[in-house]
């Protein structure tokens, strides 16, 4: 059997192989399902979805149930274990059904334990997206599930989710004949994937903004707790602009997302992800520029891995000069077996750093002048006494201003920290 600590990995994988080839949606749940059963060893197990049609949840896939059964069941939302822990968004372990308000449904568990985790897909421009519940019953060696068996399906939904997500927007798009109508779901691929909110961080004022250009890119930044409670940050761009791009950028999300409680630095957790998602990126002839940076609030530090991506701007307010931050390492998709490496740099109070895409700089006037290196210093500096999501306003106000009457040709994304 496979290490149950590599199956978040193992399964981004397979989803992502999965939704390149273009499977239907049946399958991907199947597969999903698949992996449930096979790390939690269990002979019976099901996911259910929410169908806005019937407002209530049905199930799409199962393992060891009657198919009659199957295509009868549905549980309305608050009702029943699936339809509370679909309400809650909390994920329920219960290990003697015995104590539970059953009814005659003790009956069908020749075990005396259950779990349930939501499949949720956060953060969403909407806030949480709730897909359905997965449900675990009757293990095959007869014992009760523990807390390590929660986690570790909690963490298979929570990976599942996005992959869903993206499966049920392109299976709208699939069906669409109007070009405008499948740009607008890779729109809504890109702008659920990306925080709508700024984080609430000790030490840390944030903002980030993601305007789009007319045609569809692959923009992305995150911001996200990683182990000990360590923010992390992220900003990504996957080339090309079309549903291709959203869909390999909301892979990337997920292989980043996997990794997040694992003890990692900045250089393994993107060579990790290189890893994860190079043969994917290979075969389509894409590539990601990203960085990915942590900010350690006790020592003042940020340690950070710049792997081919335009160099984070970075004011020392002591000093009042400009720094870049970069590895000068590879693109992700080039080198399997890249190494990358981290910097880790002290920072102060008043020091802001400006995480952004190619956008930004090589945004051009109608004179096909780029806004380039110096207009973002010159930006940042007049802003710089003002909040993060001022500094965010006054740069993208500032690059599209530059532009007129042009339309951007590429997405325009920042994402600023101000050290308090």
């Amino acid at each position: 059997m496979k290490k149950k600590h590599l199956a978040p990995l193992d399964l981004v994988h397979k989803l992502s192989m999965a939704i390149a080839d273009a499977v239907e949606l049946e399958e991907v749940y199947q597969l999903v399902l698949d992996q449930v059963v096979e790390l939690l060893g269990v002979d019976k197990a099901s996911i259910m979805i929410f169908d806005e049609n019937m407002g209530a949840l049905k199930i799409v896939a199962a393992h060891g149930m009657d198919e009659k059964v199957m295509k009868k069941s549905f549980v309305r939302v608050g009702e029943g274990i699936s339809g509370k822990v679909f309400a809650s968004h909390e994920p329920l372990l219960i290990t003697d059904v015995k104590t539970e308000s059953l009814g005659s449904n003790r009956d069908r568990y020749k075990t005396n334990s259950l779990m349930s985790s939501p499949v949720t897909c956060v953060p969403m421009k909407m806030g949480v997206e709730n897909l359905g519940v997965i449900n675990v019953t009757d293990r095959s060696d007869g014992t009760a599930f523990t807390d390590d068996d929660l986690t570790l399906l909690t963490t298979i939904s929570n990976q599942a989710a996005s992959y869903l997500h993206v499966c049920r927007l392109s299976e709208k798009l699939r069906g669409s004949e109007k070009l405008e109508h499948q740009l607008e779901i890779a729109r809504q691929i890109q702008f659920r994937l990306i925080p709508t909110l700024p984080p609430q961080i000790a030490g840390l004022d944030v903002a980030g903004r993601l305007n789009t250009a007319d045609r569809v890119g692959g923009d992305y930044y995150d911001c996200f707790l990683a182990r000990e409670k360590r923010p992390a940050f992220v900003i990504a761009d996957v080339s090309g602009h079309s549903i291709g791009a959203a869909i390999i950028m909301a892979a990337f999300r997920s292989s980043v997302r996997a990794q997040q409680d694992s003890d990692y630095l900045p250089s393994t957790l993107v060579q990790r992800v290189n890893q994860i998602l190079f043969e994917d990126l290979y075969q389509s002839e894409q590539f990601i520029s990203m960085v990915y940076l942590q900010y350690l609030e006790s020592r003042q530090l940020i340690q950070f891995t710049n792997a081919g991506h335009p160099p984070p701007l970075m004011w020392r307010g002591k000093e009042r000069r400009f720094e870049w931050l970069s590895t000068e390492d590879s693109l992700l998709g080039i080198d399997s077996k890249f190494q990358f490496h981290e910097k880790k740099l002290v920072v102060s109070k008043g020091d802001v750093i400006v995480l952004y895409t190619d956008g930004i700089t090589e945004a051009a006037n109608v004179d096909g002048e780029r806004f380039g290196a110096d207009r973002l210093m010159a930006c940042v500096r007049d802003a710089i006494g003002g909040t993060s999501a001022q500094i965010v306003d006054v740069l993208t106000e500032t690059v599209s201003e530059f532009i007129e009457p042009n339309s951007p040709k590429d997405d325009i994304t920042a994402l600023v920290l101000k050290v308090k």
